[in-house]
This record gives C-alpha cells, structure tokens and sequence, in this order.
C-alpha cells in the first residue's frame, strides 16, 4: 500500500514496509523464496539479511530515543550531548524514520 511504497519511491527503506512486503510475498507465492534464494545467491542473500538487520537494530534504538532523550538533554558535558544527539539522528535515518506520511 502506501506506507510501502511511497518511502520506497523516495529510496527510504522502512523494516515495517520491507517485512509487510516480504510476507505478503511469501503467503500468496510460497515457491517465491526459493526463487530468490536460487537468483541472487547465498552470499548475497547473507549480506542483504545484515543490512536487514542494521535496519531493524537502527529502527528499535530509534524507538528507545524518547526515553533516552530527557537524560541527554540533562547531561551537562556538552561533547557527550553532542554525540548522543547525532547517535539518535543515525539511528533515526538509518531506520528510516526520517521518512514523514503527510
């Protein structure tokens, strides 16, 4: 639908629109994985499933940022403050979430 495609269309790879896309995939075609498996190769498939993964950590650390974020913004080292804002920013572009549904 449009929560999948149109971050997709914009090059913003989302774990939810990739995971929701993948199982769609696998429940109206069960042949599809192996399919794919057999196309692109093991190795390639392994790489993949640990950008995959990076996503998925990036996505669950961004989520963990509100909590995070009164301690920070507490911490009176200011160098400490400044690369635990740029860590919540990683965290919340390589997940994706920079990506807003309007």
């Amino acid at each position: 639908g449009e929560k999948t495609l149109l971050p997709f269309m914009q090059d913003v790879v989302r774990i939810d629109g990739l995971a929701g896309s993948l199982a769609r995939s696998f429940v109206a075609d069960p042949a599809f994985m192996p399919e794919i498996v057999l196309h692109v190769g093991i190795p390639t498939l392994v790489e993949w499933l640990g950008h995959v993964s990076m996503i998925t950590l990036y996505n669950a650390l961004h989520n963990l940022s509100p909590v995070l974020e009164p301690f920070v913004d507490k911490m009176e080292n200011k160098k400490e403050k400044y690369l635990w804002r740029r860590r919540m920013e990683a965290w919340k572009f390589g997940s994706g979430n920079d990506y807003k549904f309007d």
